[in-house]
């Protein structure tokens, strides 16, 4: 997406006007200070992306920033439980910390509407310390193991475990590759000892077999939950033929469990060179072959995993006791 610079637009034209007049007729957004965007593009991006589009605007603003947290988590393309909700900026002094509001903006038309009403805008969360930074996306953003440390001590220990098995997992495909030895190394300098035990928690949990965020979310409340742990996919052969690899198994009750999420139908990149029909007649053939055997089958999708009642009670409907007790979680 092409963002549009007040500053470079007067620099290369001496145009000071054309912005206000189009914001004005409600053919741009004002993202941030003297950063503008086409209306229509920007109605038209995905969360995540307006998100990113937005952090764009702020290092237009503010030249040299550096990000940090959740931005910085994004910008190295690791996994998030959801859209952050501020633009996180370090480097602040003792009096200019916190948070501010989002200042996204578009012009009202005739109906009293902007079209920004329904979608989320994202304020700046700025934060003391200046660590140094790295290039990133073309941003200069926080290292990557200090990005994660800092994320994972901040968070729930769900949002935590889905930001660890990415991390370390052999599926990420941007920025260097990370082990939990420099992670819980990184995990030392941080300040309190109450975070490094979390953080320490967190990772010790930390599986790189979990492959993708919905799996570790699965994980991570089965755990607080208190439900037996599972084996994180086990292959599953009969002579020579190779029947399966579900997400989550447990032996002692002979019950495979999948989490089915939507890239499994809809991807490109998971579906190849198969229709999402194929995607799913096939699925369908390895549930029978498993089943035939004498596995049971649970299944659950994003919203089952994301409310632990619902998810709780899906599991012990299929069989699956929660006799242990819950560990701590914050």
């Amino acid at each position: 997406m092409h963002l549009i610079s007040a500053q470079d637009l007067r620099r290369a034209s001496g145009d000071t006007r054309s912005l206000s007049r189009r914001f004005a007729q409600g053919e741009l957004v004002r993202v941030r200070r003297g950063v503008y965007a086409d209306k229509a593009e920007w109605l038209s991006l995905a969360p995540w992306e307006r998100y990113f589009q937005t952090v764009r605007a702020v290092d237009v603003e503010l030249p040299g920033s550096t990000f940090c947290l959740d931005t910085a988590a994004v910008a190295w393309g690791l996994d998030l439980l959801g859209v952050p909700g501020h633009v996180h900026v370090c480097g602040a002094s003792r009096g200019h910390t916190g948070r501010q509001q989002p200042i996204t903006a578009a012009a009202p038309t005739r109906s009293g509407r902007t079209g920004l009403e329904d979608i989320t805008g994202y304020g700046i969360h700025r934060h003391r310390g200046q660590p140094e930074g790295v290039q990133r996306e073309g941003l200069l953003v926080t290292p990557l193991p200090e990005t994660v440390i800092g994320v994972i001590a901040r968070e729930s220990f769900t949002a935590g475990v889905v930001l660890a098995d990415h991390a370390i997992s052999g599926r990420r495909i941007s920025g260097p590759p990370v082990s939990k030895d420099e992670l819980a190394q990184a995990a030392c300098a941080l300040p309190a000892q109450a975070r490094r035990s979390w953080v320490s928690a967190v990772l010790d949990f930390a599986d790189a077999n979990s492959e993708s965020p919905g799996e570790s979310l699965s994980r991570a409340q089965m755990h607080l939950l208190g439900f037996p742990a599972p084996m994180l996919q086990a292959k599953f052969r009969q002579g020579g033929s190779f029947l399966g690899r579900p997400d989550f198994f447990w032996p002692r009750y002979r019950l495979i469990g999948e989490f089915d999420g939507d890239a499994k139908y809809l991807s490109d990149d998971y579906l190849g060179t198969r229709t999402a029909r194929q995607t799913v007649l096939a699925e369908k053939k390895r549930e029978d072959r498993l089943r035939a055997k004498g596995f049971r089958f649970v299944r659950w999708d994003w919203a089952t995993a994301s409310d632990p009642a619902r998810f709780a009670a899906c599991l012990r409907q299929a069989g699956l006791p929660n006799t242990r007790s819950r560990p701590g979680t914050r």
